[in-house]
């Protein structure tokens, strides 16, 4: 499996929600005291609403309903009515984290499909329960594209095999196979009972396919100029007997469903797919922007709708579910405020109003530390942004960002890498926050191939960005930013194949680690990560290196507190000499690599490299590379404040290796050191060399500290007792030998110190 791969979270849920209800505001975490040596749970940072995808059905006794999938610890499906706007049930999902799919199939039963254990749940109206029936294909992490068919059948696609499945009561799953050669998703289905065909969009290459689910033939019948464009189908629907399609670039298309002849286009549509039939029996509505659009069957003709006075009929952001009414159009909009839209066609006029989805927990995407000593959070596809007070415990949302991938600090201003459109955005903290003027964007790198900035590093005036790219796509990039004069130069492929993933600034050079991996829904094409180095002004690659033949990503590199350059490969710590580039250690510590998370930071509090990676916190002796086990499970993010304090959220880790249920933020303090930037020259001194290794004796000093050669001494013989009394206590303590001892005063009473 390619390293990094991501669920495919769709440019709608990311980036078209309309105006937002703040976040519930999380309870207050009283503050604890720094006590070193110690964990602190802040506890959950935010709760909010992710709301995937929403389905207009009936309840009981044929209530008008509407049925919204969340993301949650664990995922929620929640029943609201449209009409008077009462939050009915809130039901969870056992083992998921939230479910990009919900239908309602023609016996009643909802279903839902989930991530990122792929399992199917059934919820019974009536009596309001769920079940988990189980994983329809075995070794998936996503259903997509839930769409009922015959019989109370639903059908579905998956991902990473791109398989579609079907369920039917007492028959059970059907695996109707890998619809394309290759690719990875199936992200949507459309269903025609009577003819018993399906359709799957399969990305990220770019194919359609029409299933005969009785012979089990398959067409591509995507238009053949668009196959192999990574601007692939998305959402799709059959609506009199025609295909409607979203292109993943949020481009709208209607085809013939049978040859694939293009009916319609040059539209955009933003929403998650088109409504049903109108009872009219000729529209089709969707969003497009912040509007409604109507699309007219009979003359293959589209446009916004408007209202009596011919304004055009606002819908405030993407539908993400459609339903009709007593012949009045309801959608919800937006994934994250719980927006939604009435709309009466015999009138032209509307409402945008709000239904109450619950808010949940939600997992922490990314941490940074701001040099005010606050911690910063942003969520995980709902974007939320957060801020800590360690002093209080406080958390404050301080609004919607989009989800950050990557943060860096640069004169008290915050950098943010934001998915899905690679955008790079610049924030001052010390100003009241307005998204689009603070944050407000600087650039994006999706028009040159790039989806996630995930990397940054600072030097003078310059800020250096890593990013792997867009789905479908081969090839990261390096991008240097000037901030004084908004100069902008971005490598793309600066290794060929490879996505940037790791920066850090040592010297007069800017070192980067790579990822042999591509954009999601593609496989590698390199064969192993590499270390390069660029020049500061240009970002021109000076040269290369493979710390870690084999490896498949090298996801953090630091400045070792020993001059050395400090790197973590598929769980393995290298130690690298920057003035020749060879690897002078390499280091196996307990844990599997978990991917991008995995991190190295130099701790200012102790000197000592920590390894986050697998769940686990490691603490690395900087002299010997001993490792210490600090923690064995629920590390990832790894971050740390001003202090040297470490800071990183929580997680649990699916049988998958998916890790999730990731909402609390905590804090370890590192063990007292009495020695803070401590000597660590590799052999001992006293005033000359010994030949005896230096190590670390207690309370963070190591041996060299505590010789003091760099000290005045009022005389040669006042050093030598020094140094006799230390070795002696060393001995005593079995932390040097007696030939160690020896060595050690002999170069003393040959040194000049004190003379």
């Amino acid at each position: 499996m390619p390293p990094f791969r991501r669920t495919l979270v769709p440019a709608t849920v990311l980036t078209l929600a309309a105006a937002l209800l703040p976040a519930t505001a999380p309870a207050s975490a009283a503050p604890a005291e720094a006590t070193p040596g110690t964990v602190t749970d802040f506890g959950v940072q935010q709760t909010a609403l992710t709301v995937f995808e929403a389905h207009y059905g009936t309840g009981a006794d044929d209530r008008p309903v509407v049925y919204g999938v969340q993301m949650g610890s664990p995922g929620v499906l929640s029943v609201t009515d449209p009409v008077t706007r009462e939050l009915l049930d809130t039901a969870y999902l056992p083992e998921s984290s939230g479910a990009w799919g919900i239908t309602q199939s023609s016996d009643g039963t909802v279903y839902a499909g989930s991530y990122p254990n792929a399992h199917l749940y059934s919820y019974d109206p009536k009596t309001r329960t769920t079940v988990d029936l189980g994983a329809p294909v075995a070794g998936q992490t996503v259903l997509y594209g839930l769409r009922p068919g015959a019989d109370g059948r639903v059908y579905g696609g998956t991902y990473p095999g791109a398989h579609v499945f079907s369920y039917a009561p007492g028959e059970g799953f059907r695996d109707h196979g890998r619809m394309y050669a290759g690719e990875q998703y199936v992200v949507d289905v459309a269903v025609d009972p009577t003819r018993n065909l399906l359709w799957a969009a399969v990305g990220t290459a770019g194919h359609l396919i029409r299933l005969d689910l009785a012979t089990g033939e398959k067409r591509d019948i995507w238009p053949e100029t668009m196959r192999g464009d990574a601007n692939y189908p998305y959402d799709i629907n059959l609506v009199g007997g025609k295909l409607f399609v979203k292109r993943n670039k949020l481009q709208g298309l209607v085809l013939d469903p049978d040859t694939g002849a293009v009916l319609a286009d040059g539209f955009t549509m933003g929403s998650r797919g088109t409504s049903a039939l109108a009872p009219d029996g000729r529209s089709v509505y969707f969003t497009s922007g912040t509007d409604l659009w109507r699309y007219d069957l009979p003359t293959d003709t589209v446009g916004p709708v408007r209202d009596a006075a011919g304004t055009p009929v606002r819908s405030d952001g993407a539908g993400i579910g459609f339903g009709f009414l007593d012949g009045q159009l309801y959608a919800v909009i937006g994934n994250y405020g719980g927006q939604a839209l009435r709309y009466d066609p015999a009138t032209g006029a509307s409402e945008r109003y709000r239904l109450p989805f619950p808010p949940q927990a939600l997992d922490i995407n990314n941490i940074t530390a701001g040099p005010d000593g606050r911690i910063w959070t942003n969520l995980y596809i709902n974007g939320n942004l957060a801020v800590l007070d360690p002093d209080t415990g406080t958390a404050t949302n301080v609004g919607r960002l989009g989800q950050a991938d990557g943060f860096g600090w640069h004169g008290g201003l915050m950098y943010q890498g934001v998915y899905p459109y690679g955008g790079v955005l610049v924030y001052d903290p010390a100003q009241p926050y307005r998204l689009g003027t603070n944050p407000r964007e600087l650039f994006r790198l999706q028009p040159d191939g790039q989806n996630r900035p995930i990397a940054f590093a600072s030097a003078g005036s310059r800020i250096y960005v890593g990013s792997t790219p867009d789905y479908g796509l081969w090839g990261g990039a390096l991008t240097v930013y000037d901030t004084a004069t908004g100069a902008r130069t971005t490598h793309r492929n600066i290794v060929a194949d490879q996505g940037v993933i790791s920066l850090a600034v040592v010297g007069d050079r800017l070192w980067a680690g790579t990822t042999i991996g591509g954009g999601g829904g593609t496989v590698p094409r390199a064969t192993e990560a590499k270390v390069f180095t660029a020049d500061l002004v240009t970002g021109e690659k000076t040269a290369e290196y493979t710390p870690v033949p084999g490896a498949d990503a090298i996801t953090s590199l630091v400045a070792g507190p020993d001059g050395m350059i400090w790197g973590l490969a598929d769980g393995e710590v290298f130690v690298l000499d920057p003035a020749s580039g060879a690897v002078t250690h390499r280091v196996d510590v307990p844990g599997r690599s978990s991917g991008v998370a995995d991190e190295l930071v130099v701790s200012t509090a102790d000197e000592h490299v920590y390894a986050a990676l697998d769940g686990y916190l490691h603490r690395i002796d900087p002299l010997t590379k001993d490792v210490r086990v600090i923690r064995d499970a629920q590390t990832y993010r790894l971050t740390q404040d001003g202090q040297g304090n470490l800071w990183f959220r929580n997680g649990v880790k699916a049988a998958n290796g998916a890790v999730q249920y990731g909402s609390h933020l905590l804090r370890y303090v590192p063990e007292a050191d009495d020695c803070r930037r401590s000597d660590l020259r590799a052999q001992v001194y006293a005033g000359d060399a010994t030949g005896v290794p230096n190590r670390y004796a207690e309370r963070g000093c190591t041996v060299n500290d505590l010789i003091r050669d760099e000290a005045s001494w009022d005389s040669h013989g006042a050093f030598v007792a020094h140094v006799a009394a230390v070795t002696d206590d060393l001995v005593d303590a079995g932390l040097l030998s007696g030939a160690e001892q020896d060595a050690i005063v002999a170069a003393a009473g040959r040194s000049n110190i004190g003379r």
